[in-house]
């Protein structure tokens, strides 16, 4: 007997144990449904939108329009997300659309577009002409949510063609693990330049700005803040650009690597295999949340942050138009603005995730008792922030910082570590000084426009190579004991 147990056992137990775990989720699903499910069973309508929000903030505002619009309407809705990358796969992916569906149909099958930056929706979508529709929100969502039409000289919604709407707010900042700080002997950073301590060295994890819109952003803001230094000392913008991007390649010598998507940056930080990184200010704030004993810490680096808005716009030929207004204009209202920022299970707040963001109706900040983040970014906004004649190099720069830093990283961390090894300051100067200046980079930024794919990856060649044998020479120099003047 002892046998034949032994051997059913073994024969049988782990198929039924296989049908156990393939049958769960079945069974689960009859019993508790799912919100998908319960939204479009009945009288449910559909929305589809393109978004690059992550799944906490999906969740959480489809569940609550889709009551608000049960208990308005009558009807519940299903939210169908849609996810297709970073800031450069978003707009390749309106592009290919348009161009294999728009032109027989009419329609993209997208509703609405929702998060990505204020430079995604203005530059790459609407100045294309192609695929925004404007749209004019009721005057009581205007009167709530923009009462005033910029920050600190940054549009929070297009107020001439009012093709997109800023729903939330965005900051730029540094996050940084304590307990990794105080293994390194060094403070805790709190401005930009604070990353290209040589005691960083392997320890600062940065995003690929050509993938990301919003990484790109946060090293334009570096390059920004080096601009208005360079004003406020009477000297030349041109030049502080060079220094701005001079100082990117300084804290980019002390990255371990690129991340693919600025949302990983604080992943690495948490688990203690990077000290410090640029992030954007709810993916910082929100890993820190998730760590229990405060060893990640988010900081905004002082007179350094641009805040700007996180917009929603309505796509040409939306099929489901009505309800994706409606679905604007929630996000607008007091109850969708304080679903950003409340603590989860407080009145007006998500069900499970605490979203870190912060609204951008201002009416939201006068009581702020449940709030995650305290924070009145309008406020808090200081004096610094982005100015657009300060951004005309936006275009190129992610193509710059790849070429200087990204596919030379070896040759960049090696060159610095030899100069700092030698002593040699005046070295370590010029490299964090860009070896031309803004109006250079306006001239390739023209010839970038205009140039073919493969004309592009020529260009890519040349100035990678200007580059490699800037670091060679800076490295010869190096080795000799004579300062360079």
């Amino acid at each position: 007997m002892a046998f034949i147990r032994r051997t059913f056992m073994q024969r049988y137990v782990p198929l039924m144990l296989f049908f156990l775990v393939l049958l769960t989720p079945f069974a689960l699903k009859q019993i508790y449904g799912t919100a998908a499910d319960t939204m479009q069973q009945g009288d449910g309508e559909r929305l589809i939108i393109v978004t690059a929000h992550v799944e906490g903030i999906r969740r959480e505002f489809a569940e609550k329009f889709s009551e608000w619009h049960k208990a308005k309407y009558g009807k519940s809705v299903y939210v169908d997300y849609r996810q297709v990358g970073g800031t450069a796969e978003i707009v390749k992916f309106f592009d290919a659309t348009k161009r294999a569906k728009f032109p027989t149909q009419g329609t993209y099958d997208i509703d609405l577009m929702w998060g990505g930056g204020d430079t995604l929706f203005e530059r790459d979508l609407k100045q294309r002409g192609e695929h925004l529709e404007a749209v004019k929100l009721s005057d009581e969502t205007m009167r709530y949510a923009f009462p005033q039409s910029k920050i600190v000289g940054v549009p929070l919604y297009d107020d001439k063609d009012f093709m997109w709407y800023g729903t939330a707010l965005s900051s730029f900042g540094i996050t940084f693990n304590r307990d990794v700080c105080q293994y390194l002997q060094v403070k805790p950073p709190t401005t930009w330049a604070d990353l290209a301590d040589p005691k960083f060295r392997s320890w600062v994890i940065l995003a690929d700005p050509t993938r990301s819109g919003s990484v790109k952003q946060a090293f334009l803001i570096i390059i920004q803040r080096a601009m208005a230094d360079a004003a406020e000392a009477d000297e030349s913008e041109d030049l502080g650009w060079a220094k701005g991007m001079g100082l990117i390649r300084q804290i980019a010598a002390n990255a371990r690597m690129f991340t693919d998507a600025g949302s990983s940056v604080p992943g690495f930080i948490a688990s203690g295999d990077a000290a410090v990184g640029m992030t954007i200010d709810f993916f910082g704030r929100s890993q820190a949340d998730a760590i229990p004993d405060n060893r990640l810490a988010y900081v905004d680096p002082i007179n350094a942050t641009a805040i700007n808005a996180d917009p929603i716009a309505l796509i040409k030929g939306a099929p489901h138009r009505e309800i994706a207004i409606r679905f604007i204009e929630f996000v607008l209202s007091e109850q969708g603005q304080r679903l950003w920022n409340t603590k989860p299970g407080a009145p007006d707040g998500p069900r499970l995730t605490a979203l870190r963001r912060l609204p951008i109706a201002p009416p939201v900040f006068q009581d702020i008792s449940n709030f995650t983040d305290p924070v009145n970014p309008y406020e808090a906004a200081g004096t610094f922030n982005f100015v657009p004649a300060r951004a005309q190099t936006w275009e190129i720069i992610d193509t710059l910082i790849q070429v200087s830093c990204m596919d030379l990283l070896d040759d960049l961390r090696e060159t610095r570590r030899i100069i700092l090894e030698k002593n040699r300051p005046d070295l370590d100067a010029k490299l964090g000084t860009f070896p031309f200046d803004q109006q250079e980079a306006l001239r390739r930024a023209k010839t970038w426009r205009t140039a073919t794919a493969l004309e592009k990856i020529q260009l890519q060649r040349q100035w990678r190579e200007e580059f490699r044998e800037e670091y060679s020479q800076l490295r010869r120099m190096a080795q000799t004991s004579q300062e360079t003047p």
